[in-house]
């Protein structure tokens, strides 16, 4: 990986933290944007940008709804997974609400490689995640499944498959820093275990994470060999 692409991004983000917060109220919602920079982009186990540093930028809009929390969004990333991909672009919407201590998320985002030629590349879910925090204690525990929306996803032989992910997570807050431990399984593809650790400094979040990539040995899987990942991530959010 490019050492002088990761520091320079390092970089970027420690003067993003001492601007001021640049959240915009646009009526009684509000805008906000984050950027962040990651030594490896993996998603669900699975490699995007071949193990190099990654830049991102993403956009969100919230407002009331009735009873529920509308939002929309954008998030743009580097990406070499896809032949002749160089970015990658994601849209999403969705409503959330808080039922007690149990917070259910339900929305719909779409995945867009813009450079590729062929355009079954891009793809997209439906999505729902329940998460319950109970007040005053120190945990959350999660749950989530994306429904692909795309009959399937072509591997590099054109072998389609159903692409659906669950997951299932937990974060403790240790005082210092705050653990989270998922464990995830992307049909026909993956096997993922995370375990990572997160802390503010100087107004920037860092995620130092731990990653176990299983195959699952079929034919429209992405990995050719288990796998094994630790990443530094930075993020801002103003």
């Amino acid at each position: 990986m490019n050492k002088k692409i990761i520091l320079s991004s390092f970089a970027s983000l420690f003067f993003l933290s001492q601007a001021a917060n640049a959240e915009i109220k646009i009526g009684q919602g509000s805008l906000t944007f984050n950027a962040s920079v990651a030594s490896q982009y993996i998603t669900r186990g699975i490699d995007q940008n071949k193990d190099s540093a990654t830049p991102s930028v993403g956009a969100d809009f919230t407002i009331p709804a009735g009873e529920f929390n509308l939002y929309v969004g954008a998030w743009v990333s580097g990406s070499d997974i896809n032949l002749g991909a160089s970015q990658e672009r994601d849209y999403y919407l969705g409503v959330n609400k808080a039922f007690g201590i149990t917070t259910l998320d339900i929305g719909y985002i779409t995945y867009n490689y813009p450079s590729v030629t062929d355009k079954s590349l891009n793809n997209a879910e439906y999505y729902a995640k329940l998460t319950v925090a109970p007040e005053k204690k120190p945990y959350t525990f999660g749950i989530a499944y994306y429904l692909d929306d795309t009959n399937g996803v072509k591997s590099s032989s054109g072998v389609k498959s159903d692409k659906d992910y669950y997951e299932v997570n937990a974060t403790y807050d240790f005082g210092v820093a705050q653990g989270l431990i998922s464990y995830g399984v992307f049909d026909n593809d993956t096997k993922t275990t995370t375990v990572s650790l997160s802390k503010e400094l100087i107004g920037v979040g860092f995620t130092l994470s731990y990653i176990n990539a299983q195959q699952d040995n079929t034919a429209v899987s992405q990995i050719n060999k288990d796998r094994d990942y630790v990443t530094l991530t930075a993020k801002k959010v103003f």
